[in-house]
């Protein structure tokens, strides 16, 4: 088998999106009835179902940066799994890095179901809390 699997592309493409912000292409790549699961205990960490919902949660999470440095992304017809490192920095300016594992459910070039798990949900969860509606 030569070439890389489809769905590696979209789990790439996931992260650019997130960086810079565009909306756009998680409204072309996430199924109608999609579920996006947050880990941690954070005032976002749970379960968001449906497309709307998951891109408000995603447009609540900006107005930080950072970068995100996918160190490799393993996939198949049934599993994408993404493993990174992110660095970030929240608008009062505190930073945090921290290594990620990101699963998802990818059928017809869209996202159907999303898990993501930070390696230390204590380190995590107050930088996180700093992004939850108030």
């Amino acid at each position: 088998m030569t070439g890389e699997h489809p769905n590696i592309a979209i789990a790439r493409e996931s992260f650019g999106a997130m960086q810079r912000g565009d909306n756009k292409w998680f409204d072309d790549h996430l199924a109608d009835d999609v579920v996006w699961h947050v880990g941690g205990n954070s005032k976002v960490a749970g379960e968001y179902r449906g497309k709307d919902v998951v891109l408000q949660v995603l447009e609540g999470s900006g107005g930080g940066s950072g970068d995100i440095d996918v160190h490799d992304v393993l996939a198949n017809d049934d599993h994408t799994v993404i493993l990174g490192t992110a660095h970030l920095e929240a608008p009062d300016g505190d930073r945090i890095d921290y290594r990620f594992v990101n699963v998802f459910h990818i059928s017809d070039g869209k996202i159907t179901e999303a898990w993501g798990m930070s390696e230390n949900d204590a380190e995590t969860d107050a930088f996180f809390d700093k992004f939850a509606p108030a």
